[in-house]
C-alpha cells in the first residue's frame, strides 16, 4: 500500500512506462521514504494481465500467483554476502542465471520482470555481465534496478536506464505522518533522515539524550559511557558512523557560519562548541568515517573501533 506522498510518483512512473516502454528502469532517491512500496506495486502492475487503469487487478491468475507464491515470470536478484570479505555484493554467477531466465519463454504474464533491489552492490564483473544483457534485452522483459546512490553504478549502465527519481515528501506531510504514528522526537528524526519519514530507529529516547550529551561534552568518562551504553553490536556500526558523520558535518557547517542540517535543536550548543575545534583533525576524522562506512559489514571489533573514533572525536577540540 502506498504512503500518501507516493501516489503522484507512482502515477508518473506508470504513465512514463506506458509512454516510453523502457526495458531498463533505475529507481533511486528517497531511501527512507519506503521506495520498495512503489517498486513492488509497479511490479504487480507489470505482471498483471488485466490491469485496471494504473493498478493491478488483483484477480487474474498472474496476480494471485504473484501474492501467494513465487511468480514464474519474476526474478529477484539480491545482494549476497561475500565469503571472502563479509560484505554484500551481487555475484557474476547470479547475473548469468538472470540471463538464462530472461531468455526463457513466458509462463503466464505478458512480460518478465527482473528486479535488483541492491544495484549499487554490483561489482565490476557482475556489472559488465548485466550490461551485456541490458544492451539488447529480450523482448517482453523489463529490468528494474533500485539504488540509494547511483554513483556506485557504472556510467555505461546508467546510460542505458530510464532514470526515475523518487521525490522526498513535503515536510508538512512527512511530519504529520510521523506525529500520527506518535513518534517521540519526530521533528529531530525527520531532520536527521533529511526529510524522509520512513525509517528504523535503533536507539531509545534515553539513549538519544545520552548520545547528544556525550558529543556535546566529550570527556573521557562520557566517551566510555557512550561506548558501553550504545554497544555497536546492538545498535549497529552503520548507525554510529552515520550519526557521527552527520554530527561532524553540522559542526563544519556551523564553524563556517552556516546552520546545522541535521541537529537544528542543538544549534546554540554547537556554536559554543565549534570555537574549540581543530579544523585539520575534524577533516581527518570525517575522511576516516567515509572510509569505514564501506566496511560496516566486515567482522571487525566494532566496539574497539567505536572507542577509537570517539577518542579521536574528543581530540578535535583544543
Amino acid at each position: 500500500m502506498l504512503y500518501p506522498w507516493q501516489i503522484d510518483d507512482y502515477t508518473n512512473l506508470v504513465n512514463a512506462y506506458n509512454n516510453r516502454k523502457f526495458q531498463t528502469l533505475l529507481i533511486y532517491g528517497a531511501a527512507n521514504s519506503a521506495p520498495e512500496e512503489i517498486v513492488h506495486k509497479f511490479i504487480d502492475y507489470l505482471l498483471c494481465v488485466s490491469p485496471n487503469g494504473i493498478e493491478a487487478c488483483g484477480k487474474c491468475a498472474s496476480c494471485i500467483i504473484r501474492h501467494d507464491s513465487d511468480h514464474p515470470d519474476f526474478y529477484l536478484l539480491a545482494a549476497d554476502e561475500s565469503e571472502e570479505r563479509k560484505t554484500l555484493l551481487i555475484k557474476v554467477e547470479e547475473v548469468r542465471k538472470v540471463t538464462e531466465f530472461a531468455m526463457m519463454s513466458l509462463h503466464m504474464a505478458n512480460r518478465k520482470v527482473i528486479f535488483l533491489p541492491d544495484a549499487g552492490q554490483l561489482n565490476l564483473s557482475s556489472a559488465n555481465a548485466l550490461l551485456k544483457i541490458i544492451e539488447e534485452p529480450p523482448a517482453n522483459c523489463i529490468f528494474i534496478l533500485q539504488a540509494a546512490n547511483i554513483n556506485k553504478l557504472l556510467p555505461t549502465i546508467l546510460s542505458r536506464c530510464f532514470k526515475f527519481l523518487l521525490k522526498t515528501p513535503e515536510r508538512k506531510l512527512a511530519l504529520a505522518y510521523l506525529q500520527q504514528e506518535q513518534l517521540e522526537n519526530a521533528e529531530f528524526w525527520l531532520n536527521y533522515f533529511s526529510g524522509e519519514p520512513v525509517f528504523d530507529i535503533p536507539v531509545s529516547a534515553e539513549q538519544l539524550s545520552l548520545l547528544q550529551e556525550g558529543l556535546l561534552k566529550p570527556s573521557v568518562d562520557n566517551i566510555f559511557a557512550l561506548s558501553n551504553e550504545l554497544d555497536p553490536k546492538k545498535i549497529g556500526m552503520a548507525f554510529w558512523l552515520d550519526y557521527l558523520g552527520k554530527w561532524l558535518s553540522d559542526i563544519a557547517r556551523v564553524k563556517l557560519g552556516g546552520s546545522p542540517a541535521y541537529f537544528s535543536t542543538a544549534h546554540e550548543s554547537l556554536i559554543k562548541l565549534v570555537s574549540r575545534v581543530n579544523d585539520e583533525k575534524l577533516y581527518a576524522l570525517q575522511d576516516e568515517l567515509v572510509f569505514l562506512s564501506e566496511w560496516t559489514e566486515h567482522p571487525l571489533n566494532h566496539k574497539l573501533q567505536l572507542e577509537n573514533l570517539l577518542f579521536r572525536y574528543q581530540q578535535i577540540y583544543v
